[in-house]
């Protein structure tokens, strides 16, 4: 099903490991559809995961002892 088709059933295209995590945005395996409820649920939960690893420095360099 393409991004068109999904939509127009109500539904979204949602990225499984997203691409802030170095999810790959052409790997159809990255790929799920979701209602659009669903859809809202796992964007909330990706933001808190993707919030708390900023907070705790996620991808900063250690300092030099």
């Amino acid at each position: 099903m393409s991004p068109r088709s999904a939509r127009s059933f109500g539904n979204e295209i949602f990225d499984i490991k997203p691409l802030a995590l170095g999810g790959d945005p052409l790997d159809p395996a990255n790929k799920l559809i979701l209602t659009r409820a669903e859809h809202i649920e796992a964007v909330r939960y990706w933001n808190r995961v993707i919030a708390d690893l900023r907070k705790s420095n996620f991808g900063t360099k250690p300092s030099p002892e």
